[in-house]
């Protein structure tokens, strides 16, 4: 018992120069005006690259992994689903049968996801807000509103990114998004 007093004592005594250097380094560091590390970035290059991921994981099945819409998304899909439009929800089995979809109720129609990378195909939103909601609202098509509240602010900042649609080189906020107006669409030759 003596002996693992004499251990601990031991350690609190050789370690705390070891301590002291530590708080003194911080504290010099603070009076040079250099703090403690930075938080992440929280700008507009962040909020790209966390949109990115989203769009990746959520969106690229329907729309393409460049926002070109259903046409390059089927590019990806195995051979014998290239015409195919309907999609299963994830607890589904690989193959179902017609009565198998009827009873489930769980295969729905993809539609054709338009393209996003595509000033024309998002004017008809108006603002970056409607944009927003109706991300929020309805996707991803296989399971609605699944993901944070930032995490679609972030894939609405990217998708406009896709768009050529720069509002400003500020982040998306959610205070913001009203005042953000999407261009409309040009007339078709």
């Amino acid at each position: 018992m003596v002996a693992a007093r004499a251990a601990s004592w031991w350690v609190v005594v050789s370690a705390a120069p070891l301590l002291l250097g530590l708080a003194l380094a911080l504290a010099l560091a603070a009076d040079a005006g250099q703090g403690p590390p930075a938080a992440a970035d929280d700008g507009l290059a962040a909020q790209l690259e966390r949109g990115r991921e989203v769009y990746a994981f959520s969106c690229t099945t329907c729309h393409g992994a460049t926002g070109a819409g259903f046409a390059e998304a089927r590019a990806a899909f195995p051979a014998d689903h290239y015409d195919c439009i309907r999609c299963h929800g994830p607890r589904n089995p690989p193959q179902m049968t017609p009565q198998q979809i009827e009873l489930s109720q769980s295969v729905f129609s993809l539609g054709v996801a338009p393209p996003l990378a595509d000033a024309d195909a998002l004017a008809r939103f108006g603002t970056a807000a409607a944009l927003y909601a109706y991300v929020r609202a309805t996707m991803p098509r296989w399971d609605p509103g699944r993901l944070a509240d930032d995490a679609y602010l972030d894939v609405t900042a990217f998708v406009l990114h896709l768009a050529g649609i720069h509002p400003s080189d500020a982040p998306l906020r959610f205070e913001t998004l009203a005042t953000v107006p999407l261009p409309a669409a040009r007339p078709q030759p």
